[in-house]
């Protein structure tokens, strides 16, 4: 029964916020198999991750107990930037050339799947090798790390959705700034709470709330341009 409890603490929120952001795409839904193979290759993704995280820290020698700046390193680099490299390259390599991808807000429904399907393992992982708090973990992740992995999903995939169907020939930067956006807010959330100070997690949460605001906007501008989107008014 504990097992089923700590599953659906940890997949719940997961569920909610893929299935919110699913019906946010009123005007050609992507289909679900596509949907579900790259919530996979999301959780896949964790593997790797893993490993060259603790290659970074052991190579460079990173320490986030270590000061200040080994903090910083470790939060930016160690974490953020490891963990959306991952997740930009499902979406970039297996999304981005697929048919299926035809408009720009298949870049938020992809980009959020890859991201949930990381948060999906990583949640597993948090409540079921914790030493009795299980529950508790999944409950506050399940208002904070959660949101925080969709929301960097969305804002990558909001620029890599707008980078396919740019009518210039240069998508890269496009994308660069969807990777770069996702590491600074990633960032800024981790390093605020790794620091431990009650005080100061409030700018963590501050940076994770500016970031829920930007991606509701950017699903809202997708979606109003979406070449499928049918209006019957006469005086469109």
């Amino acid at each position: 029964m504990e097992v089923l409890e700590l599953s659906a603490v940890a997949l719940a929120p997961v569920i909610f916020i893929m299935t919110y952001i699913y019906l946010r795409d009123e005007y050609e839904r992507e289909p679900l198999k596509y949907l579900i193979v790259t919530f996979v290759l999301g959780v896949l993704a964790a593997i790797p991750v893993i490993y060259i995280g603790r290659f970074l820290q052991t190579t460079f020698n990173i320490d986030k107990d270590g000061g200040f700046e080994q903090l910083i390193i470790y939060s930016f680099f160690v974490v953020a930037f490891t963990e959306e490299w991952m997740k930009y390259l499902v979406l970039r390599w297996y999304n981005y050339p697929h048919k299926e991808f035809d408009e720009p807000y298949d870049g938020i429904m992809y980009g959020s799947a890859v991201a949930l399907g990381f948060a999906a393992i990583e949640n597993l992982l948090y409540v079921f090798t914790s030493e009795g708090n299980g529950l508790e973990i999944g409950l506050f992740r399940m208002f904070t790390a959660v949101p925080a992995h969709a929301t960097f999903g969305v804002i990558m995939g909001y620029f890599v959705g707008k980078a396919k169907f740019l009518p210039k020939r240069h998508p890269f930067w496009e994308r660069m700034k969807g990777l770069f956006a996702a590491i600074l807010f990633h960032g800024l959330y981790d390093y605020f709470l790794f620091l431990g100070n009650t005080y100061l997690a409030i700018f963590s949460f501050t940076a994770l709330g500016i970031g829920i605001l930007l991606a509701q906007r950017a699903m809202k501008l997708h979606a109003s341009i979406s070449p499928h989107r049918e209006d019957d008014s006469p005086f469109a």
